[in-house]
């Protein structure tokens, strides 16, 4: 089974459309879900951030945002262990999808 296909089961799939950073939160990416629902402790598949290997991120915060886009709904999604912003903006870029995973579904 494919990643996106995981995500549309058991996580969710979400499109990026910003990586910012706010003061007592970190990193934040900001997006739409295409797929699956955003939940806490979920985590991403594995990325390539900095040097290091690859790397799954725990969602810890997630706030929902109105949204002009037909309906999709947009969200905030922050990150236990947040790393660095340039790393993010880098792994990913607006208009690249996010795969999120239920830690019971697909164990590290």
């Amino acid at each position: 089974m494919t990643a996106v296909a995981k995500a549309a089961q058991a996580g969710a799939q979400i499109e990026v459309s910003n990586v910012m950073f706010l003061a007592g939160r970190g990193a934040v990416i900001v997006g739409h879900v295409r797929a699956g629902a955003v939940r806490i402790g979920q985590l991403s598949a594995p990325l390539a951030l900095g040097a290091k290997a690859a790397q799954r991120l725990e969602v810890s915060v997630i706030e929902r945002l109105s949204s002009m886009d037909g309906g999709a709904q947009a969200v905030g999604i922050g990150f236990r262990n947040a790393p660095e912003l340039h790393e993010l903006k880098r792994c990913l870029p607006a208009g690249s999808m996010l795969v999120l995973e239920d830690p019971a579904a697909d164990p590290p």
